[in-house]
């Protein structure tokens, strides 16, 4: 009988030692850490390794939210964090952060048909430029109006891409006659006679303060005369004066 309550007291001591114990080593701990709060680390600019990284060191568990194009953040760089930085939050809760995807890719128009000039403005209107003009010979399209583009419409393009058009002459005549340059831009008048097999060339520069620089003023010879009877072509090209270019 003695025994017995001996040993019951000893039970109930190492009960509540254990107790004790798990309360000390376990339950205080996860209580502890459960109200555990600290200051939000900013993110934002940081790339989205970096900053899951740095989150994680702390506690927290990275959700990635969304990702969305903007021009002021490269690709896969944090631009938003929910909790906002140094707002004060409980260790192991959920942070949504926001990535960027870039700058958002421009589409390419469909130019066929419409003038260089007509091209020129929707370039620049999206932010594109019109580096060269070709010009070649065609049998469904008029002259003056594209045949041709360097990126085919609805591809996706990087905004200041340099695009080159290709320029209808019009249907190629039956006789190899001297076509009208006149008005046209020394480039234009050059490919033009390239694609007859006319030449030689010969340039006279006026200067003209009337014309663009390097537009054709004149020619020799007149619109209409065949190429086979002619030994030189010479056009006669404006520039600006010299106080002009000096300026």
């Amino acid at each position: 009988m003695f025994e017995n309550k001996w040993i019951r007291r000893l039970t109930y001591v190492i009960i509540l030692f254990l107790l004790a114990v798990i309360f000390d080593r376990v339950i205080m701990p996860w209580y502890v850490d459960l109200g555990h709060e600290i200051k939000m680390p900013d993110v934002v600019e940081r790339t989205e390794t970096e900053a899951g990284n740095l989150l994680r060191s702390k506690g927290f568990n990275v959700i990635i939210a969304d990702s969305v194009y903007d021009a002021h953040y490269p690709q896969g760089t944090v631009i938003e964090q929910r909790p906002v930085a140094y707002s004060t939050v409980k260790v192991g809760r959920n942070v949504y952060l926001t990535i960027s995807s870039g700058e958002k890719a421009l589409i390419m128009p469909n130019l066929y048909g419409k003038s260089a000039r007509e091209a020129e403005i929707i370039l620049n209107t999206m932010q594109l430029k019109l580096r060269n003009i070709r010009y070649e010979y065609s049998e469904l399209y008029p002259e003056g109006a594209i045949i041709g583009q360097s990126f085919p419409q609805g591809q996706e393009i990087e905004k200041n891409s340099a695009i080159t058009i290709t320029v209808s002459l019009g249907e190629k005549p039956s006789l190899r006659t001297m076509p009208g340059l006149v008005g046209k831009s020394l480039s234009a008048a050059r490919q033009q006679l390239r694609q007859l097999n006319a030449g030689p060339v010969e340039i006279e520069y006026e200067e003209n303060e009337n014309y663009l620089s390097n537009t054709v003023l004149n020619q020799k010879p007149a619109q209409g005369t065949l190429l086979q009877d002619v030994d030189k072509i010479v056009l006669y090209v404006s520039r600006l004066p010299r106080n002009n270019t000096e300026q």
